[in-house]
């Protein structure tokens, strides 16, 4: 969710290699064009453009390995209904994984990203389970999440 213009989009289908595939999706339509024209004219095939709403990414049904969302829980309009809709692309066990910003002394950098706190409480509202929170990044939290069963 929120490819923007793919700078992680790129680096995970070079990840994922010719037999992953890695889905784009923004409600941009200008940004999503912007990672398909990038894509043809490099000669990419493992990026599939999903054109999404806010509450709602449009995924392909049950099909994600994995969702990584980087700098997107802040923006989103709607994040609590966003997040319910997500799992349903969702295969069983996959890891949800949200990368914002660190706070520190519990505020989140101005002007836009969550704190570690309201990072936690949005997601609490919609049935995901922390499995853990990575801080070696000096600028970003990386939260891992999986769906309560």
């Amino acid at each position: 969710p929120g490819a923007g213009t793919g700078y992680l989009t790129f680096h995970l289908s070079k990840r994922v290699g010719p037999k992953g595939k890695v889905y784009a999706n923004d409600i941009s339509k200008s940004s999503l064009g912007v990672i398909k024209d990038r894509a043809q004219k490099e000669g990419i095939k493992n990026i599939e453009i999903v054109m999404g709403e806010i509450e709602d990414p449009k995924f392909p049904s049950k099909k994600l390995d994995m969702v990584i969302m980087v700098y997107v829980l802040h923006m989103l309009d709607r994040p609590v209904e966003f997040m319910r809709n997500i799992k349903k692309y969702m295969k069983p066990d996959s890891p949800l994984v949200i990368i914002e910003r660190n706070t520190h002394k519990d505020r989140a950098h101005a002007p836009h990203f969550m704190t570690k706190k309201q990072v936690l409480e949005t997601i609490q509202k919609t049935n995901y389970k922390l499995i853990s929170t990575k801080t070696f990044l000096p600028k970003d939290t990386i939260y891992i999440f999986k769906i309560k069963k």
